[in-house]
């Protein structure tokens, strides 16, 4: 309640599809119920948990104001790949030629680390560095992406139902935050709350960062197992 994550839309805006999640009504404003909140968030950690702990990748969404910088560290804390800026189209549904873009933007940032751009006149090194500005804010977050995700966190929904509606068609499960003006039917496991205000997106997405962070304790422990059995196997054979 102290970060606000009950706040929802006006009643005007809410999608009937959200009333389940809706305790009540104050002052034309739509009060969301904070007990299926949690409910729901815990469920999401669980599945979040779990994809990670099998090694699967999670493309992390959140491109408003109050997400943008959580998601990026979040992101960054998990080495998953993010979007902050805005939603590329075809991101997922036409992945070779965003990974074909993605390639340039990497041989590119090469050539210019490695000095190979003194070769070209200074106007054409002008507009290469403009050029590499422009496709670190679109690829940056995700030049580590070189599979389509295993599954996709959207913080703010209703900015971002272009990449809910590319994951729904390459069968991607989809994990998003919903404010009471948001489609339901576009997540497959939702997560009702404020995604308007900072503080209740911190809060929710800390949650769902331990979480995340014990799935990834786990696949390093499964990694671990195999050559922990072969040295037991190897000392007894000794």
């Amino acid at each position: 309640m102290e970060a606000g994550v009950f706040y929802g839309r006006s009643k005007s805006k809410t999608n009937p599809l959200l009333k389940k999640f809706i305790l009540t009504t104050r002052s034309g404003f739509e009060v969301i119920d904070l007990q299926k909140a949690i409910e729901h968030l815990k469920r999401a950690g669980d599945v979040l948990k779990n994809v990670i702990a099998n090694n699967g990748v999670i493309l992390f969404v959140g491109t408003s104001p109050a997400c943008k910088n959580i998601i990026k560290e979040t992101a960054e804390k998990l080495e998953s790949p993010y979007v902050t800026e805005r939603w590329l189209g075809g991101t997922l549904t036409n992945f070779k030629t965003i990974s074909a873009r993605i390639s340039y933007f990497k041989k590119l940032k090469e050539d210019k680390s490695a000095g190979r751009l003194i070769k070209y006149t200074k106007k054409e090194q002008l507009e290469k560095d403009k050029e590499l500005l422009k496709l670190e804010r679109l690829f940056g977050g995700i030049e580590t992406l070189d599979k389509l995700p295993s599954m996709i966190f959207i913080a703010d929904l209703s900015q971002n139902q272009y990449a809910a509606k590319e994951a729904k068609q390459k069968k991607i499960p989809v994990i998003g935050f919903l404010n009471t003006d948001t489609d339901p039917t576009l997540v497959d496991y939702p997560i009702p709350g404020n995604d308007r205000s900072s503080a209740s997106v911190v809060l929710l997405m800390k949650f769902l960062e331990e979480a995340a962070l014990e799935g990834k304790k786990e696949a390093l422990l499964k990694k671990e197992e195999p050559k922990e059995a072969k040295t037991d196997g190897e000392e007894a054979s000794k």
